[in-house]
């Protein structure tokens, strides 16, 4: 019976740690790691600066209603072959230095696209269906108005000045995504209701529970 009662003791000591650190952060032990994409797709080697092997590609250029509307929107093949019509992975690289993986990949962009099927980006960002978060409103604080400096309750929490660029300000929320190989939940976010209550009223916004909710 004393062994069964520290193996539950245990148990619930276990649950408890994980629900503690999934409230205040991300789960532990890769639970709450992004999915894997049907095709891999590196922001490093799109959005990364050029001086480290990137092509700087905005965020705007892929994610067309980042800065219009409520979702960011994730592109269509289509967008894909803006550049992949001509940019096939052996075509601007030196064919010894070819990375076979990357001309399959893209040559997987270019067969859906042929075959009139899209590319089911599995979501990495996602707030409860109830959740109203509308990208425009965000974009638009960070990035116009008059500089002044700020603090936000996500993130490192660092002082950020104001206004940003379209990429810094998706970076706030999201992270260094133009770091990143595989996009990721950034670390130690706690994308709650308290992160956002705090966030609104530290800025003088509505904390009107139809701001946010449907």
């Amino acid at each position: 019976m004393a062994i069964a009662g520290l193996a539950a003791t245990a148990i619930v000591a276990f649950i408890v740690v994980v629900l503690f650190i999934s409230w205040f952060s991300n789960p532990p032990f890769g639970w709450g790691n992004a999915p894997d994409q049907p095709i891999p797709f590196p922001h490093t080697v799109h959005a990364g600066p050029v001086e480290e092997g990137g092509h700087a590609i905005q965020c705007e250029f892929c994610h067309r209603n980042v800065t219009t509307g409520a979702a960011a929107t994730v592109p269509a093949v289509e967008v894909c072959l803006i550049c992949h019509k001509q940019v096939n992975g052996a075509n601007v690289t030196p064919a010894a230095e070819v990375d076979p993986d990357k001309h399959i990949n893209i040559q997987r962009v270019l067969d859906r696209h042929a075959d009139n099927n899209p590319i089911d980006w599995e979501r990495v960002h996602r707030v409860p269906d109830h959740v109203r978060f509308v990208h425009e409103a965000h974009i638009r604080f960070l990035t116009q108005g008059e500089p002044e400096t700020v603090t936000l309750p996500i993130g490192d929490e660092k002082p950020i000045n104001l206004p940003l660029e379209v990429p810094e300000a998706c970076s706030v929320c999201h992270g260094d995504i133009a770091g990143m190989a595989e996009v990721q939940p950034q670390d130690s976010q706690s994308l709650k209701m308290g992160t956002c209550l705090d966030c609104h009223r530290e800025n003088s916004v509505s904390t009107d529970c139809t701001v946010c909710h449907k």
